[in-house]
């Protein structure tokens, strides 16, 4: 495991002093606000009251305009309406707006969702005969059809009008629908962000209505969370406008409840881990169905009686997830000898195999591919990847051999048939090693800036929590921190979480590793340690404390034995006695990595002083960069 800093920019400290007068934030949390490229004061109000923000119009997606006319026109002529939607969270919440509008307008709607074990994503000439046999007159995708070219062109020959809404992106091809409502059409992408299927529906819904769509929010901050699109733009002030109104939503009011969410503030987090991998459920364990008609429920028994369905599909979820990854750990108890990992089982759960995959991943880190027979002699698969390695391109050179496959970067989907296993496996070797011809990665922990554990403080875990909603595109931040680590535990049942406190002799602060209780040996005997944590807030019987989110704990080594760090420390005191500023700060960002700040008077510093020549005083006028010590943090101004 190896500890990365995202940024070893220097900022100046004149700025870093202004903005902090001028928004009551501490040097720590503007650091952080100017590494997500907040320059300007007006960006960064922006981005510390995305509630304030204006929602996109839906005016300005393209194709919404036409698509609001031919469904007014279907309406009031009575016409069946099909929305065509997807099995995911993303897809179930997307038919729940479209199908909640439609019925507010009087239509004859209802809607189809495919199965994923029987159709698999998107549309199928299977399911369009079958539509065009009970009368559907038009047809509305929703998170799905901006590649289905075929079926489309098959439902129009049946007579239907087809309006695609979709958020993925486009080929080079378009469907040949009478209306297409895209993020990928024009420049909305660019100018608006990336909205998850959820939101082009949403925003179709504001046209149909005439309005600001607000009752749908809760919808749309669901599905932007768990389809894992960027949080920036317009989407984070979705999320946020969203978050607020989920638990007045009967539905997920009572998969809250279901959940034994208790009583506190909806977040994300609360979207991501216990919403959302409920809502995926149905779709994984049987039939979406139960996940859509808990959103269009408004009666609360029944309501409540969904969501304990859906409570159980999510716990078999997560047993049949146990089970298949005790058969893989069973196979490959070690991660194998390959760059990357590929098993085969029969009776595994195409819905689930995916998570198992990603699973793997964090526990060997190295691209995964699992295969189940759907069929004799037919196998099905899921895969997952590294940033290192870009699976779709590795996947790729064996596309020959595959009935079928897609997918990107970091998560793909293949089937193929159980004589080309071995070949394919054959081919990913030659293709991972033209991807990395130095071997594979290790693995990186990455973090943005050193603290002191004097540093870490409730009111900073304030500062840092308005940087929310976090996720894609926009992280919470992470410091790395140093200190003894002592009274380490298993936290919670299963010996699954671990727990222990970081103290550098003054402050004590407890640390968390979440799902990290297989190194509690290394925890247990780590003695002096360095951790990449996050910092939350913990209020516990009337006392507010910092607590440390780990998400990777290191054994502390004495980083000065280093041969390159003599090196690092002759260039800086010759750049230092010179007065060179660009030699100065870049071997100043050099030896940053060496040591965590300490506490020097008023100023935060990298390390002991130790020589006569770190205490120089360099001055360089109106930038005001001054060294106190050649390991300093930051320019040596105060935290």
């Amino acid at each position: 495991m190896e500890f990365v800093c995202t940024d070893l920019t220097i900022y100046d400290p004149l700025k870093v002093d202004s903005l902090s007068a001028r928004f009551g934030l501490s040097p720590v949390a503007v650091r952080a606000l100017l590494r997500r490229g907040l320059a300007t004061p007006e960006q960064i109000e922006a981005f510390l009251h995305p509630e304030a923000q204006l929602l996109p119009d839906w005016r300005e997606m393209r194709g919404a305009d036409e698509a609001a006319r031919l469904i007014r026109e279907a309406v009031r002529d009575g016409k069946k309406i099909c929305v065509y939607g997807d099995y995911d969270a993303d897809g179930v919440c997307a038919c729940a707006i479209l199908y909640r509008c439609l019925r507010k307008l009087r239509a004859d709607v209802f809607c189809y969702i495919p199965s994923r074990h029987r159709e698999g994503y998107g549309l199928n000439e299977t399911a369009v005969h079958k539509l065009a046999e009970e009368g559907v007159e038009v047809l509305i995708t929703v998170d799905n059809g901006i590649s289905a070219l075929r079926e489309a062109a098959l439902a129009k020959s049946l007579g239907m009008t087809v309006i695609v809404t979709d958020h993925h992106r486009s080929g080079e091809d378009l469907p040949e629908a009478d209306a297409l409502v895209s993020v990928s059409e024009g420049d909305f992408r660019d100018r608006v962000g990336d909205l998850c299927g959820a939101g082009v529906a949403w925003l179709l819904a504001c046209a149909l209505e005439e309005s600001g769509g607000e009752a749908y929010l809760p919808f749309v901050a669901v599905a932007t969370v768990a389809d894992v699109v960027s949080l920036t733009l317009c989407n984070r002030t979705l999320v946020t406008r969203g978050l607020p109104l989920v638990r007045q939503q009967t539905g997920f009011s009572a998969l809250l409840d279901a959940a034994s969410a208790g009583d506190g503030p909806v977040t994300e987090t609360t979207l991501g881990f216990l919403i959302a991998p409920r809502l995926n459920a149905a779709g994984r364990m049987g039939n979406a169905d139960t996940a859509f008609r808990l959103l269009i429920e408004d009666d609360p028994d029944e309501a409540r009686r969904l969501a304990m369905a859906l409570n159980e599909d999510n716990q078999a979820r997560r047993n049949e997830e146990q089970r298949i990854l005790a058969d893989c750990l069973g196979m490959e108890p070690e991660g194998g000898e390959d760059c990357f990992l590929m098993l085969s089982g029969k009776g595994w759960n195409v819905g689930v195999i995916g998570i198992v995959a990603a699973r793997l991943v964090e526990l060997f880190y190295k691209p995964v591919i699992l295969l189940t027979e759907v069929e004799p002699g037919v196998y099905t698969g899921s895969a997952r990847s590294i940033p290192e390695i870009d699976l779709y391109t590795m996947l790729s050179e064996a596309k020959d051999h595959y009935i079928r496959y897609g997918g990107h970067a970091g998560a793909a989907g293949l089937t193929l048939r159980a004589e080309e296993v071995e070949p394919v496996r054959a081919i990913l070797r030659e293709a991972y090693a033209r991807q990395r011809p130095d071997g594979p990665p290790q693995k990186s922990v990455l973090y943005e800036e050193t603290l002191p554990l004097l540093a870490c403080t409730v009111e900073l875990c304030d500062e840092l929590r308005a940087f929310a909603p976090f996720g894609q595109g926009n992280p919470e931040p992470r410091f790395r921190v140093h200190g003894g680590l002592s009274g380490v535990a298993y936290l919670g049942q299963g010996k699954k979480h671990v727990s222990g406190y970081l103290s550098d002799g003054y402050d004590r602060l407890r640390l968390v590793g979440f799902s990290q209780g297989g190194d509690y040996g290394r925890w247990l005997h780590a003695g002096q340690a360095d951790a990449v944590c996050a910092l939350q807030r913990n209020d516990f019987r009337g006392r507010s404390s910092c607590e440390l989110i780990c998400y990777g704990l290191s054994p502390r080594k004495s980083l000065q034995s280093c041969p390159e760090y003599s090196i690092i420390e002759s260039a800086f005191l010759r750049a230092a006695s010179k007065k060179d500023r660009e030699a100065l700060e870049r071997t100043a960002n050099s030896l940053a990595r060496f040591f965590p700040p300490q506490l020097l008077g008023k100023s935060f510093i990298q390390g002991p002083v130790h020589t006569a020549a770190a205490h120089k005083e360099v001055n360089y006028g109106t930038q005001g960069l001054r060294t106190v010590d050649p390991r300093f943090s930051q320019g040596g101004h105060p935290l």
